[in-house]
């Protein structure tokens, strides 16, 4: 019997609307781009680069506060914050322009919301042969906070305003949400996205009130010190940066990407962009954006079963190969759709490989969550997790900000070949330490 990282139904409810608050996100730019106010891509990509690098930094500050970050009333004390953010993001978006300042600052503060996504509160005594399986249900919790926000967000926006059609906009493009496709001219209301969101961590804040027992093997600058001190936390660290990275990162990025590539027609003459024009024959990003995240999340507790059955480590390998191979292929759906007049008839194709992307990167997430829980002693493990976490959110800031730099550069399809070459690394890395006929830890 193994001790385990399990999350109550308390935390739980803190886990998700946190993670609700930061993901708005991806839908917000989304919809600043359909409002045609003067934000580039780059721009718009860069707040969500910006608002991944503050829930990183956020998240690592959250580590070397060690335990004092799992009690539950440091976790209610961090949403009752956030729902003093949601007011203040409420309130931003109330007079109308925006200035890209005030978003930057506001994007910042919602990466607050990202630090919850690894909370867990009690220590529970399980068999190892269902240890994948019971941290990955565990860490999917977070998940729901982002598909809770795609889903809701758009059509939050399209509310009439707590304060009068002064304080409302209207769209230039069309958009969508979950119902389907939003005509332009359509007024919207950002400020609703705060009153909202505030009204959801509030509920978290009552419903989470719940007293729950502190873990029993509380952190300690030893603890900390033991374990950066073991080789196979980095080797873990680079291979979390792979999967949970791959996820969150391009569950940030998604719904931009798709309205980057889908939602535009470009006009190529010798070699260069002649003109640009809105694509009307293009599916709407936010129609389908939030399918991604929810498959990764529905797939995550499959990984820990999959890492149960047949070792973490084989389970890991595979997803890397898997996630290049995918990679590649959405690079190439990239290149045809970025070069092309009619873009929208590769987006079915795109949409598919994405969802093999997603769900891959989540069960490699299980998998290596599975291998830690081996590789680490019990009063180790939770701080690993933590640690872990913390390092692989780096993914919301350098895939957002990649899709920006290539959104300037004209070459978006490298930014995947990229990541491809990331992830044979990542397979080879797996095959040098772990499956190796003498490793020290064989197939953790």
């Amino acid at each position: 019997m193994l001790p385990a990282e399990t999350i109550d139904k308390a935390t739980a409810l803190h886990v998700i609307a946190s993670t609700a608050v930061w993901m708005c996100w991806s839908v917000l730019v989304v919809v600043l781009y359909a409002l045609d106010m003067g934000f580039s891509f780059a721009e718009l990509f860069g707040l969500l680069a910006l608002t991944g690098l503050a829930a990183a930094g956020f998240q690592l500050l959250w580590f070397t506060l060690g335990n004092r970050a799992l009690t539950q009333s440091f976790i209610r004390s961090t949403t009752v914050v956030l729902a003093v953010i949601a007011l203040a993001l409420g309130w931003s978006f109330l007079q109308p322009p925006f200035s890209l300042s005030l978003l930057q600052l506001m994007a910042l503060l919602s990466g607050l919301g990202g630090a919850q996504l690894y909370v867990s509160q009690r220590t529970l005594e399980l068999e190892p042969t269902s240890m994948g399986w019971e941290l990955a249900v565990t860490a999917g919790v977070g998940g729901v906070g982002i598909v809770l926000a795609q889903i809701s967000v758009p059509l939050v926006v399209s509310l009439p305003s707590l304060f009068g059609d002064a304080n409302t906009v209207r769209t230039v493009i069309s958009t969508g949400n979950v119902l389907g496709s939003v005509r332009p001219d359509q007024v919207v209301s950002l400020a609703n996205v705060g009153w909202f969101l505030a009204g959801v961590t509030v509920i978290a804040v009552v419903l989470g009130r719940k007293r729950v027992r502190a873990q029993s093997s509380p952190w300690t600058p030893v603890h900390r010190r033991h374990l950066l001190r073991n080789p196979h936390l980095w080797v873990m660290t680079v291979l979390y940066v792979m999967a949970f990275g791959s996820f969150i990162g391009f569950a940030l990025s998604f719904p931009l990407v798709l309205q980057f590539l889908f939602g535009l027609s470009r006009d190529w003459q010798g070699g260069e962009i002649a003109r640009i024009l809105s694509n009307d024959y293009a599916p709407q990003a936010l129609t389908y954006a939030w399918l991604g995240p929810l498959v990764g999340v529905v797939a995550r507790p499959l990984g820990g079963w999959f890492a149960d059955q047949y070792g973490g480590a084989k389970v890991t390998f595979g997803c890397a190969l898997l996630l290049a191979l995918a990679s590649l292929a959405a690079a190439y759906l990239t290149y045809q759709a970025f070069h092309s007049g009619a873009p929208e008839q590769y987006f079915l194709l795109f949409l598919l490989v994405f969802f093999v992307i997603f769900t891959v990167s989540a069960i490699a997430s299980s998998a290596i969550y599975r291998s830690a829980s081996v590789l680490f002693p019990p009063a180790q493990l939770p701080i690993a997790l933590r640690w872990l976490a913390a390092c692989a959110m780096a993914g919301a800031a350098y895939i957002p900000l990649m899709w920006g730099v290539q959104s300037v550069t004209a070459t978006p399809a490298l930014a995947l070949v990229a990541f491809a070459l990331f992830y044979l690394l990542c397979a080879g890395l797996v095959m040098l330490v772990y499956l190796r006929r003498h490793s020290v830890y064989f197939n953790p």
